[in-house]
């Protein structure tokens, strides 16, 4: 009978010791109105993701974590607020040390909550991403639409801007485009208005310069200073340039080179000019003055003071009496006085 009696004494402290170490689990509250009984077993399981996108701007816990429980302890949990979201894009950090701080202002039971996951979880507002390439996209085409010049072969993006992020309420969007200027060289500026429920939310600048197609003159062999440039030598081509065609452009056939040019040489501008006429007097050289008027023709003889070229005008001293005249250089090589 002793020893029944020691057994029983026995159960009876290991009893109570369960007893005392699962009354140490609980989270037990007072009667508070703003407070939750627990029962056994009822610890509040919170898990944090690295990173959450939520919709609206009010942060509560229920919308940044996973939050497990007793039924009436997950849905006070889940309405602890963490603040808000001031600016689409806005990216707010919370922690675990925050997290446990609110739950205890929020007359929570005092039992720590069993958090699991990230140490930290990165909350941004769900939201609608525009894109710089589609921004830049509906640029070009209202700037197709709206300048055609037949010079432009097409225009190139200067920069590509930011893209826009929307929050969800401004989800239905429209882009619109409108020509701010065009430059003195060219480029032109297109702002492009994101317009939401009838209000503009952004606006993003777009920038093109202009490509031009042009002609070139490029010679096809070696070309020596003073050779008239042809089609044997010279070739035009159509080429994409970040300037425009000067409006006086032509052909640089029948001109010749002021300085020896390569083969594949652009010939620019000051590189041929209109060829000298030939030499047809030289200096000290005796010639035939000659007048002819009405059929009636008077020649002389006389030296010619300078070098002419045909159609110039040069001195001529007359051998007769010696008088210096001006006469014009003809193609026969006599001299005709200009009265």
């Amino acid at each position: 009978m002793l020893g029944d009696s020691n057994a029983m004494n026995i159960r009876l402290i290991g009893l109570a010791v369960v007893m005392l170490m699962v009354r140490a689990d609980l989270c037990l509250a007072s009667t508070d109105s703003n407070e939750i009984v627990l029962a056994p077993q009822s610890r509040l399981a919170i898990y944090l993701p690295r990173d959450v996108s939520v919709e609206g701007e009010n942060l509560t816990l229920g919308k940044i974590a996973v939050i497990t429980g007793e039924e009436a302890l997950v849905a006070k949990a889940s309405s602890v607020e963490f603040g808000k979201i001031s600016t689409a894009g806005q990216v707010i950090t919370i922690d675990r040390s925050l997290i446990l701080s609110r739950l205890a202002c929020s007359g929570m039971p005092a039992c720590n909550p069993e958090l699991s996951g990230a140490d930290k979880v990165a909350v941004r507002q769900a939201s609608t991403i525009i894109k710089g390439s589609g921004i830049v996209e509906s640029a070009s085409s209202f700037l197709a639409n709206s300048v055609k010049e037949q010079s432009i072969a097409r225009w190139e993006l200067v920069k590509m801007p930011a893209d826009v992020s929307l929050s969800a309420e401004n989800s239905n969007f429209e882009l619109v485009p409108r020509l701010v200027s065009r430059g003195a060289n060219g480029q032109a500026v297109i702002e492009v208005s994101i317009v939401a429920g009838g209000k503009q939310i952004e606006t993003r600048q777009v920038i093109f310069r202009p490509k031009y197609n042009i002609r070139r003159a490029v010679t096809t062999a070696d070309v020596k200073e003073g050779t008239v440039l042809t089609a044997d030598n010279t070739k035009v081509e159509n080429v994409i340039s970040d300037v425009p065609e000067p409006t006086n452009w032509t052909m640089p056939y029948g001109l010749a080179a002021t300085r020896n040019m390569p083969a594949g040489t652009v010939v620019g501008s000051n590189m041929a000019k209109s060829p000298q006429p030939q030499v047809i007097i030289e200096r000290n050289q005796n010639v035939v003055i000659r007048i002819d008027r009405n059929g009636l023709v008077v020649t002389a003889t006389g030296k010619a003071t300078q070098q002419g070229r045909l159609g110039e005008y040069i001195k001529v001293k007359n051998t007769d009496s010696q008088r210096v005249i001006v006469a014009k250089v003809n193609e026969d090589g006599t001299v005709e006085p200009v009265f």
